[in-house]
């Protein structure tokens, strides 16, 4: 794949299923998931490979100054870093699956996708879970109810931090301040979404147990 800005990192869909196919979970994951490529910044705001790693660079700086934790502690994934989603059905909503769908950019076609960003943080994530804690209310029950899910596999996501006040200001105070800064200095035009991992094992292992339930979706 190349279009005169050099050599293109990103790979097409029939790429990404015959990875699928040849490669372990681990290795597809080392491939699509840890490696540097990414699919927005090359493929969406059309920048050469100079360009894409030196933003790379400058989004991991934004978002680990912005949260106090390490700059390798910051992942892009999802379909904005590949260009696909890898989200494999859900137990509860089979036919709602967004396997393979490309990134989307047009509301009249589906939901415009987020950029979604992992942040790789014990103490975060134990800051979120305290908060937790100490704001249950019962009208949050049915918040509280996935969030359970999501904290015994070592994640916690935006949005469940966004439905409870006593987490949601704190959240604000940090999230948006780095939020802005994409937009602003680095022109990100899509919303940004950003999950808390536990540890880099809790991270691997949700990666991998997707990719195997993908393997197993498509009959490999």
């Amino acid at each position: 794949m190349c279009d005169g800005k050099g050599e293109d990192m990103v790979f097409t869909l029939e790429e990404i299923k015959e990875d699928l196919n040849k490669l372990t979970e681990k290795q597809f994951y080392t491939k699509h998931i840890i490696r540097s490529d990414n699919w927005y910044f090359e493929e969406y705001l059309n920048k050469d490979m100079s360009d894409v790693m030196q933003l790379i660079d400058d989004y991991r700086l934004i978002v680990s100054e912005g949260f106090g934790i390490s700059y390798n502690s910051v992942m892009m994934v999802g379909s904005g870093k590949i260009g696909y989603s890898m989200s494999p059905p859900s137990d509860n909503n089979p036919s709602q699956s967004k396997l393979f769908m490309p990134f989307n950019d047009d509301a009249q076609v589906r939901k415009v996708s987020d950029l979604d960003i992992a942040i790789i943080s014990s103490d975060i994530f134990h800051q979120y879970w305290k908060l937790f804690r100490k704001s249950y209310k019962l009208k949050y029950q049915n918040t509280y109810l996935h969030l359970y899910n999501e904290l015994y596999r070592g994640y916690i996501n935006e949005r469940n931090i966004a439905e409870v006040d006593g987490c949601r200001r704190v959240w604000n105070e940090t999230a948006l301040v780095s939020k802005k800064k994409l937009r602003n200095d680095l022109y990100f035009r899509h919303d940004i979404s950003y999950r808390i991992y536990r540890s880099w094992e809790d991270f691997e292992e949700y990666n991998i147990q997707n990719i195997s339930k993908i393997k197993k979706e498509i009959g490999l």
